[in-house]
C-alpha cells in the first residue's frame, strides 16, 4: 500500500528508478524486486468572486503544491478601487507556493474619489478614481485641434492649476485650459532677401497667407518650396505645423 502525500496524487509502482516500467496491478513478479513509487501533484483550481468586476485574464486559473508565487492581476470596478484580493481573511497580491487546497480569492474594493474632466472643446476623457493615496495616475495629454494643451485647473476661471503630485481627496471636476498652437515659418533665402512683411508665424485660425516673393541682384524669383521640393507660394487658412520655406531663383538672361 502507498501513504498518502499531501497535493500529490498515487500513480502506481516501478520497477525502475525512473518510474518508466510500470508494474501491472495482479501481476506476477518472477523474483524479488525493488519497487518504486511515483507520484504526481494534484491541480487545484482557483476561483475569483470579483462582487461585479472584471477580472485580467492573465491571472492564473490553477496552482499546485509545486507551484512557484504566483502573481496576481487586479480586477476592475467602475466607481471603486481595488485593494487586493482576500484569501483566508489577508489581503494578498500574490498566491503563496505550495498551496495544496482548491483556492477561492475575493476582490475587495474601497470608495474613491471620482474624478471627471472637463476639456474644454478638447476630446473627451473617462472619469477615472485616484489611487490609495488620492493620486492621479500619469495621463496624456488630451487633444485639440489648433491648441496646446497648458494643463488641468481646479475650476473654470482657470485660476488655480492642478499638479499630478497633489492629492485629491473627494470627488470633483478639473477643467482643460488651452492655448493657441503658434507655429514658426522660417525662411532660407538662398542669397536673397525676403520681405519684411512676409509673417515669421501663424495659427490655425490664422486667414490664407499669400507670400510675398524674395529678391536676388541678377535673378528672378521661382517661388517657396517646402524641404520636399513641394512648391508653397501660399499656407492655406487652417493649416497646421512649423513650416521651413526655400526661396528658389533661376539666373536672368542677358538681353
Amino acid at each position: 500500500m502507498s501513504e498518502k502525500r499531501e497535493g500529490y496524487q498515487f500513480v502506481g509502482w516501478y520497477i525502475d528508478k525512473e518510474c518508466t516500467k510500470r508494474l501491472n496491478p495482479g501481476g506476477v513478479l518472477p523474483h524479488s524486486v525493488t519497487l518504486y513509487d511515483k507520484w504526481i501533484p494534484i491541480w487545484y483550481p482557483i476561483e475569483y468572486d470579483v462582487d461585479g468586476g472584471v477580472m485580467s485574464r492573465r491571472n492564473p486559473r490553477y496552482t499546485c503544491i509545486e507551484s512557484e508565487e504566483l502573481l496576481l492581476y487586479p480586477a476592475f470596478k467602475k466607481g471603486v478601487m481595488f485593494v487586493g484580493w482576500q484569501l483566508n481573511g489577508e489581503i494578498i497580491t500574490s498566491l503563496p507556493a505550495g498551496i495544496h487546497e482548491p483556492v477561492i480569492l475575493t476582490a475587495i474594493y474601497k470608495e474613491c474619489p471620482v474624478i471627471h474632466f472637463e476639456t474644454c472643446g478638447g476630446a473627451n476623457y473617462m472619469d477615472v478614481c485616484t489611487d490609495e493615496h488620492g493620486l492621479l495616475m500619469k495621463m496624456k495629454a488630451p487633444i485639440r485641434v489648433g491648441y496646446t494643451f497648458d494643463g488641468w485647473f481646479w475650476d473654470c476661471d482657470y485660476r488655480w492649476r492642478y499638479n499630478l503630485d497633489e492629492p485629491i481627496h473627494e470627488s470633483c471636476t478639473l477643467y482643460a485650459h488651452w492655448q493657441v498652437s503658434q507655429y514658426k515659418i522660417t525662411y532660407d533665402l538662398n542669397g536673397g532677401l525676403s520681405s519684411r512683411r512676409n509673417p515669421k508665424s501663424y495659427t490655425y485660425f490664422s486667414d490664407t497667407i499669400h507670400l510675398l516673393p524674395a529678391t536676388k541682384p541678377g535673378y528672378e524669383f521661382v517661388g517657396w518650396f517646402d524641404e520636399r521640393g513641394n512648391e508653397l507660394n501660399v499656407i492655406r487658412e487652417h493649416s497646421m505645423g512649423n513650416k521651413h520655406l526655400i526661396a528658389q531663383f533661376r539666373k536672368r538672361e542677358l538681353n
